[in-house]
């Protein structure tokens, strides 16, 4: 069962906290290009929000940390693509800087930040099974040139915004009903659906696209010999012994259960769904790779997952989006009020959500 994820929100303050400080403090690995020095273009303004700057060097820096964040070199994004993240970027930047400067004055306790970079430490020790020391912490940190007290006042911010965020939208977001819940599983039946499947193993004798004719019919004859093997010999035993393909031995030429499209090529899947639960192929099959003998070990009906079983998800979903909706009509509203000028010269910022009517 698989639900749309949710859309970007536009204020990353709707993220925790501890998410947003991980993205900006985390190096990433491996490293990407360290962003250009500022030259005389980069150093000029990309907008300015209620008079205060967003310098093109700073645009620039934050579509250098999202690339890091993806383990990609700045350099190996197309410029029509750049272009259009860049407009995205300085439409979260414009909006941070309205919700950071409507939301500085709110009290976050010492202990609730404490208690957050704890959460840091914990979704850190869950992904690499160690929690960092505070040596360890410090030392990434200095990489990415902060100090744990930056780190601290980054997530004391978050904290802030969210905490903003929250109040301004409450009451706003009302809780999915089981009608709108019946109507998203109704008209989006694909996300409930789990197709049939089979699971299949193979033997492959592999070809390359230039191998000679002597090569090809050397081959099919190889593959031949196997499916008479195949129908009296332990399959799994022969697919370690013959086929050419990496790691078969460890596998005994396993695929698991695959769908009918998407996931093999072809020819092999079209061979794969004829066959019943135990039954090898009669002939060898070719594909791009060379020739194979299948067999089909397991089947799955298609099956659809039950409303009742699919209701909490589609709720959470529902529930996302409403909230989502009533954020883009705070800052639609933000931004009507607010005194925002963006540089013919830098990318157009993603045209606002309109504020809701009264």
């Amino acid at each position: 069962m698989k639900i749309p994820s949710q859309s970007r929100l536009i204020l990353a303050v709707s993220i925790a906290a501890a998410t947003f400080a991980i993205a900006e403090t985390k190096p990433a690995k491996p490293a990407a290009e360290a962003p250009a020095p500022a030259t005389a273009a980069a150093a000029g303004v990309a907008a300015t929000v209620n008079g205060e700057a967003i310098t093109n060097a700073e645009l620039e820096e934050a579509f250098a940390r999202m690339a890091a964040g993806r383990g990609m070199p700045v350099s190996a994004v197309p410029p029509d693509q750049k272009a259009g993240v860049l407009k995205m970027i300085l439409d979260d930047m414009i909006n941070e800087r309205l919700v950071t400067k409507a939301s500085g004055a709110i009290k976050i306790e010492a202990a609730a930040v404490d208690a957050e970079f704890e959460k840091i430490l914990a979704q850190q020790e869950a992904q690499t099974g160690k929690k960092p020391t505070m040596d360890e912490v410090k030392k990434d940190l200095a990489q990415a040139g902060l100090t744990l007290e930056t780190l601290k006042a980054r997530i004391t911010k978050g904290m802030q915004q969210r905490k903003w965020v929250e109040d301004q939208i409450k009451g706003k977001a009302a809780e999915p009903t089981d009608p709108e819940a019946k109507e998203f599983y109704e008209k989006n039946p694909q996300h409930f659906e789990q197709p049939e499947t089979v699971r299949a193993s193979h033997i492959l004798f592999l070809l390359k696209p230039d191998d000679s004719p002597e090569k090809v019919t050397a081959t099919l004859k190889k593959a031949e010999a196997a499916i008479v093997r195949a129908k009296k010999e332990d399959f799994t035993k022969l697919a370690g012994e013959l086929s050419e393909e990496p790691g078969a031995k460890e596998r005994g030429g396993d695929l698991n259960f695959f769908p009918r499209k998407g996931a093999m090529v072809e020819p092999f899947a079209e061979a794969a769904f004829k066959l019943k639960k135990d039954e090898v192929t009669a002939e060898p099959v070719r594909t791009e790779f060379g020739y194979h003998v299948i067999k089909v070990t397991d089947r799955k009906e298609a099956t659809k997952h039950p409303f009742d079983e699919a209701k909490p998800k589609i709720v959470a979903y529902l529930a996302g989006e409403k909230k989502k909706a009533a954020i883009d009509g705070v800052i639609a509203g933000m931004r009507a009020k607010a005194d925002v000028k963006v540089n013919a010269a830098a990318p157009a910022p993603a045209p606002a959500v309109p504020a809701p009517k009264k």
